[in-house]
């Protein structure tokens, strides 16, 4: 196993960020919660940024200036209290640029959101950072060490339509979910970023890999 990188002087006393990744129904989420359960604060990147646009002036501000009122829900004094999703959703989808423009927005916002939320957890030793696009986005290099969760593809399929029907949700097809997954980060550009590779199948149990490494965030925060 790599070890932590070296942290500069002014990151020495925050605690260690943990980043966490995977593929979509990889396991990530579960890896976080099992790094929870050993007593790291976790935080959410994805979760975070369905709020951002509630809490987050800057965010709000810069989407009304560029697509008006039509996005936002507003309340009776006509300030931007959410995002309509599904009028942001046909505005950026239907336009490459819109996408890749409030992806530029949404980017800091989250790093924004995730640096308040550092600063509050002054007696942690190990924080995660779960982002789904960690290395896609850039906040990967802002984590002291970073993890990818991966299974193989036919399980990953599989899974995701096994929670959908869980959640009530509409199933996705094989070739939806393909779809989704052709939108991400390979697995291979995945784990050529990753300090550290963990297996989600048949053959490798999680929970030992989870203890190993945080064996080594432990040891080596003191």
């Amino acid at each position: 196993m790599s070890e932590v990188r070296h942290r500069s002087p002014e990151h020495a006393s925050r605690p260690v960020v943990v980043g966490v990744t995977g593929g979509m129904a990889a396991g990530k989420s579960l890896v976080t919660r099992m790094f929870g359960a050993l007593g790291a604060p976790t935080w959410d990147a994805d979760f975070a940024a369905k709020q951002l646009y509630q809490t987050d002036a800057t965010l709000q501000q810069a989407t009304l200036d560029r697509w008006g009122p039509r996005i936002a829900k507003l309340d009776e004094c006509g300030r931007m209290v959410d995002v309509d999703r599904e009028a942001l959703a046909e505005v950026v989808f239907s336009s490459p640029d819109e996408l890749v423009w409030l992806e530029a927005q949404v980017h800091p916002a989250v790093g924004r959101a995730f640096s308040s939320w550092l600063e509050a957890e002054t007696h942690a030793r190990v924080v995660i950072r779960e982002a789904a696009i960690l290395f896609e986005s850039g906040s990967g290099a802002t984590c002291d060490v970073t993890l990818t969760v991966e299974a193989p593809e036919a399980l990953r399929i599989r899974r995701a339509q096994d929670r959908a029907r869980q959640h009530g949700q509409v199933v996705p097809s094989e070739f939806e979910i393909q779809a989704r997954l052709a939108r991400q980060w390979t697995e291979a550009q995945r784990v050529s970023k990753a300090d550290h590779v963990l297996r989600n199948d048949a053959k490798d149990a999680l929970l030992p890999q989870v203890l190993a490494i945080w064996a080594l965030l432990t040891q080596e925060s003191h």
